[in-house]
C-alpha cells in the first residue's frame, strides 16, 4: 500500500517547513504498477511494484536548482533541502524566472475508481486469462501487456497552493500472429474504471485480425483514401498537439507560421477541415485526466471547433511578456466524431486502404509537421465499400494537419492505447483522403 493522500499532503507541508530559500514548490507522488506480460500463449511475466518521489524546486530570485529523490524519511528529506538551496545560490539567474503560482479554483477529478485501485494479480489473471485460451483455440500465438496504475500525488508551493490528486488507470494490448508469420493482428483498450472490463472482446479483434491477414497481396504505395481505426487516429493527433505553441508561433519556429501570412494571427482561422473538431477536459468521463498543471487550473479548452484553430498552449512567462492568460497545454484529448461504425466508414471508400495502427513515427520536417512511420498489425485493402483482404504494409510520410484537412467522415469515439503517447484520449476512426501511403513495406 502507498502513500494516501493525506500522508502526501503532510510531507509536501513538512518539506516546504524546512525550506529557507524565498520560494520553493513541491510535488511528492506514490504510485503502484501491476504488470502481466504474456507470450507464445503463455503468462511470462507478473510484477507489482511501488515508487516514491518527491521532486523539490526552490529559488532566491532568478537563481533556481532542483532535486529529485526517492526516499522520505525525515534525515533525507532534510539533506535534500540542504542540498537544492545551496545549489540555488550558486545557480546563474534565469531571465524567464517567475514566482510560484497562486491558489486557484481547481475541479473535483473523475480519474480514481475504487475497483482499479483493489484490483490484484489474480483479479488481472482472471481477465487475462480467457483471451490467452482464446488464442489457443484458434491457434494463433498471442503477447499481450496488460499494466494497472494507481497513483496519488500532492502538489504544493511556498504562495499556498495544495492540491491533491488521484489517478487509476489500466490499460491492455494483444498481439496476435499466426504459426507461419503472415497474419498479425492488434486491439487494444485503456480504461479508468475496471468494473465492467472484459479483455476478451479486444483480444478476439486481435486473433480476428492476425487470421485475416495472412497473405497479404501487393498493393502500390501512393496517395489514396484510408480509413484509420481509432489507435491510428489517436497517434496522429497526439502528434499535432505536440505541435502546439504560442510562443513557438510569434518566434516563428511553428508549422503554423507556414499557414497564416506573415504578421497574421492563427487563431480564427480555418485551418484545418470542417470536420474537424478536438478539445480537451479534465472532467470529460471516458477518459479524464487531472484538473491542474503545475497548480495552474485546467478546464475545458476548445482547440479546434469546425476546422477554425480557436486557442493554442501559452507559457506563463510568454503570456506575462504578451499580456495574455497563460493556457496549459492538454492533458487530454477528445474528437467527438460523427458516430459511424466502422463498416459504415468503410462503406464510404470506393478504393482505399484500411489502418488498423502505426509504428515507430519519427519526425521527418518540423516546419510542416511531417512525420513518417510504418502500418502495422492488419492492413487491408478497400474496393467498393468492402474489405478486399490483407494487402503488404506501407510506410507513410504525412502531417496531422494534412489529416485533418482532408478528414471526410469520422466515426463513435474510442479510449485505446497508441504508440506515441500515454496521454487519454478518446477518438474515432477517420476517413481521410490523399494520405500518402509513400512506400511498401516489407515488415509482416
Amino acid at each position: 500500500m502507498g502513500l494516501t493522500e493525506s500522508q502526501l499532503e503532510a510531507l509536501c507541508e513538512m518539506v516546504l517547513g524546512l525550506v529557507s530559500a524565498e520560494e520553493a514548490e513541491i510535488s511528492a507522488d506514490s504510485s503502484e504498477t501491476l504488470v502481466l506480460r504474456s507470450a507464445n500463449n503463455d503468462l511470462t511475466t507478473n510484477a507489482f511494484n511501488h515508487t516514491v518521489s518527491v521532486s523539490l524546486s526552490v529559488s532566491f530570485g532568478k537563481r533556481s536548482a532542483s532535486i529529485l529523490l526517492n526516499q522520505t524519511d525525515d534525515t533525507s528529506l532534510r539533506e535534500a533541502v540542504k542540498k537544492v538551496e545551496a545549489m540555488a545560490r550558486l545557480a546563474p539567474e534565469d531571465p524567464e524566472a517567475l514566482p510560484p503560482v497562486e491558489p486557484g479554483s481547481y475541479a473535483e477529478p473523475l480519474t480514481w475508481a475504487e475497483a482499479t485501485a483493489e484490483m490484484t494479480p489474480g483479479d488481472a489473471l482472471s481477465r487475462l486469462r480467457p483471451v490467452i485460451e482464446a488464442a489457443r483455440a484458434a491457434g494463433v500465438e498471442s503477447a499481450g501487456y496488460l499494466l494497472r496504475t494507481v497513483s496519488r500525488s500532492a502538489f504544493a508551493n511556498s504562495r499556498g497552493v495544495l492540491v491533491p490528486s488521484h489517478d487509476t488507470r489500466l490499460g491492455f494490448s494483444l498481439t496476435a500472429r499466426t504459426g507461419e508469420g503472415r497474419g498479425s493482428g492488434w486491439a487494444s483498450t485503456q480504461v479508468t474504471d475496471t468494473t465492467d472490463l472484459d479483455l476478451l472482446p479486444v483480444g478476439e479483434r486481435a486473433i480476428t485480425k492476425a487470421l485475416a491477414s495472412r497473405n497479404a497481396q501487393a498493393r502500390p504505395a501512393g496517395r489514396t483514401t484510408v480509413v484509420l481505426e481509432a489507435a491510428a487516429a489517436r497517434d496522429l493527433l497526439s502528434l499535432l498537439a505536440w505541435g502546439l505553441d504560442r510562443r513557438d508561433f510569434d518566434e516563428g519556429r511553428n508549422f503554423l507560421n507556414g499557414l497564416v501570412p506573415e504578421g497574421g494571427d492563427p487563431i480564427g482561422q480555418p485551418l484545418f477541415g470542417e470536420k474537424a473538431t478536438v478539445f480537451s477536459d479534465p472532467r470529460y468521463a471516458p477518459a479524464p485526466c487531472g484538473v491542474h498543471s503545475s497548480g495552474l487550473p485546467m478546464n475545458r479548452t476548445t482547440w479546434i471547433e469546425d476546422g477554425v484553430l480557436k486557442t493554442l498552449p501559452v507559457g506563463r512567462f510568454w503570456a506575462q511578456k504578451k499580456g495574455i492568460s497563460p493556457q496549459p497545454g492538454p492533458g487530454n484529448l477528445i474528437m467527438p466524431g460523427e458516430g459511424k461504425s466502422l463498416d459504415e466508414l468503410i462503406a464510404t471508400v470506393e478504393d482505399g486502404v484500411l489502418v488498423t495502427r502505426f509504428w515507430y513515427l519519427r519526425m521527418v520536417q518540423p516546419q510542416t509537421l511531417l512525420y513518417t512511420g510504418l502500418t502495422r498489425d492488419g492492413t487491408f485493402a478497400i474496393r467498393n465499400g468492402k474489405i478486399a483482404g490483407p494487402v503488404n504494409n506501407y510506410r507513410f510520410n504525412e502531417s496531422p494537419v494534412n489529416v485533418l484537412r482532408n478528414l471526410a467522415a469520422s466515426g463513435a469515439p474510442e479510449r485505446v492505447l497508441g504508440s506515441e503517447s500515454q496521454m487519454p484520449m478518446h477518438v474515432p476512426a477517420l476517413v481521410v483522403k490523399d494520405f500518402n501511403l509513400s512506400s511498401v513495406s516489407d515488415a509482416s
